[in-house]
C-alpha cells in the first residue's frame, strides 16, 4: 500500500499530457497462486490456490501508451481438493501498449501478500504462515468500445518474482513461498 499513493500521484501529475483518464472494475475469472510449503513432517507441499476475485484499476492513456495503478483488496483463494484456504492481496503499477486500438500488451510490477489460513485437510494454525514480496510480469488483452466513454475488456496477466518467508515458530510450517501467479480478467471501464 505504501507504493500505491506515490504511484497514483505520479499518474495524475502527468494529467496535462494525458488524452484520457479511465477507471476499470476488474472481475477475476481466475486468480491463481502457486505456493510451496516446507512442512516439518510432511516435507514439500505444493499446489495452486485459485479464486474468482475483483480489483480496481485507475489510469491514463498517452496515445498508444497507457499507465495504471491496480488495487486488489484482501480476498480468498483455495485448493478445493485439499480443503486449503488462503487470503491474498496485491497492488500493481502497470503499462500497456496498444498496437491496434483494441489489442494491447504490457507489463506490471507490484507487491503481493499471501496468508495461509487453512493447510491440507483443513488444518488451522494459531499463527497463520504469511509471505509477501515484489511481483512482476506481463499482460495482454483486448478492449471493446461499447459507447463513447464506456468499454469492456478481457486480459491475462502472468507474474513471477518468488517471495518466501519462514513459517511462525508455533506451527509445523518451516517456510512458505509463492513462485508465480496469474489472472484471467474481464473488466468494465469508463473514460473521463
Amino acid at each position: 500500500m505504501r507504493y500505491l499513493l506515490p504511484a497514483t500521484t505520479l499518474l495524475y501529475s502527468c494529467s496535462a499530457l494525458a488524452f484520457d483518464t479511465y477507471t476499470e472494475l476488474r472481475f477475476g475469472v481466475e486468480d491463481s497462486y502457486h505456493k510451496i510449503v516446507q512442512h516439518q513432517t510432511n516435507g514439500k507441499l505444493e499446489g495452486d490456490f485459485k479464486g474468482m476475485n475483483f480489483g480496481l484499476r485507475i489510469g491514463n492513456d498517452f496515445g498508444q501508451h497507457s499507465v495504471y495503478v491496480e488495487y486488489n483488496p484482501e480476498q480468498e483463494v483455495e485448493i478445493k481438493s485439499k480443503d486449503e484456504l488462503a487470503k491474498v492481496k496485491s497492488y500493481f503499477v502497470g503499462y500497456r501498449y496498444f498496437y491496434t486500438p483494441e489489442f494491447f500488451f504490457g507489463a506490471q510490477i507490484g507487491q503481493s501478500s499471501f496468508e495461509l489460513v487453512q493447510g491440507p485437510n483443513g488444518v488451522t494454525f494459531t499463527d497463520n504462515p504469511t509471505t509477501e514480496g515484489l511481483t512482476y510480469g506481463i499482460n495482454c488483452g483486448y478492449q471493446y468500445k461499447i459507447a463513447q466513454r464506456y468499454y469492456l475488456a478481457a486480459d491475462a496477466t502472468y507474474n513471477i518474482g518468488s517471495y518466501k518467508e519462514d513459517g511462525p515458530s508455533k506451527t509445523a510450517v518451516n517456510s512458505i513461498e509463492v513462485t508465480s501467479q496469474y489472472q484471467v480478467n474481464l473488466s468494465a471501464g469508463m473514460r473521463f
